[in-house]
């Protein structure tokens, strides 16, 4: 699958996707991801910003508002019209562009001071390429901060493995490696957010998100190779506050779902 396969899928979930991002439905984003990340994320005040994979631009937004001159860039064109609506409507000074992440040629060498990407790059064709381009445009000890499923657990197959209560106790993962053939459907993740209201999911359509799976060695080795320096790793799991406040986000508090990763460039 190519960046135009993957930019059609995206096109077609923006409706749904959009709304329920900027309802607060995304609960794992609103009460684990982004802490985390942002507890992790280096004063980035005055400084050029490249988010890579920006989405409706919620989260570009979100760093716009730490003083940063945010340029966002997604593959699905949908994606950043809803983008730019919301900056016409509401202006932070934030650039958008349809582009992919493995072909950043509108950017020129070491443009940016600090390269962010927040749930999106495991969602790419091409994770490789699109690193050797962060590591192009970004310069010389720039930050380079992302964040991903966990590739240990949200492995090809998974499922949730229950005591005789039906208390969920952990997860069972396979074919982590990709070494069994897996039926084309199950390259297509299809959900909804649980945490939308019932009548709004009753009207949603499921959303439609190819997946791309890769091994954690793939990932870290890949930064490695393209010059970057890995100072930190998180996984994020809900607090206690917050899964009182959201019991939907309680089980990341058994599993790890996500994983940050903070590198410099050399």
């Amino acid at each position: 699958m190519d960046d135009r396969e993957v930019a059609r899928y995206w096109d077609e979930n923006v409706p749904d996707w959009t709304m329920a991002v900027r309802a607060g439905y995304d609960v794992y984003r609103d009460f684990v991801n982004n802490p985390a990340f942002l507890e992790m994320l280096p004063d980035i005040s005055g400084m050029r910003v490249l988010d890579v994979g920006c989405g409706e631009g919620t989260n570009t937004r979100l760093l716009a508002g730490l003083g940063a001159t945010m340029v966002g860039i997604d593959v699905s064109e949908a994606m950043i019209a809803a983008a730019r609506a919301q900056e016409a409507e509401d202006p932070r000074g934030i650039e958008y562009h349809v582009a992919s992440g493995n072909d950043l040629g509108t950017f020129a060498d070491g443009s940016f001071d600090a390269v962010v990407s927040t749930m999106a790059m495991m969602d790419m064709a091409d994770y490789a390429g699109c690193v050797r381009e962060v590591a192009r445009v970004v310069k010389a000890g720039g930050l380079f901060q992302f964040s991903i499923t966990h590739p240990c657990t949200m492995t090809r197959r998974w499922r949730w493995v229950r005591d005789g209560d039906g208390r969920r106790l952990g997860f069972l993962v396979g074919n982590y490696f990709g070494l069994e053939a897996d039926p084309p459907e199950t390259e297509i993740d299809e959900f909804f957010f649980g945490a939308a209201p019932a009548e709004v999911k009753e009207k949603a359509r499921p959303l439609r998100i190819p997946r791309f799976f890769r091994t954690l060695t793939e990932y870290f080795n890949t930064l490695v190779d393209a010059g970057f320096v890995v100072e930190r790793l998180a996984e994020p799991r809900a607090s206690d506050e917050a899964a009182d406040r959201c019991p939907n986000v309680a089980d990341t508090r058994i599993v790890c779902y996500f994983l940050v990763i903070r590198c410099r460039k050399a």
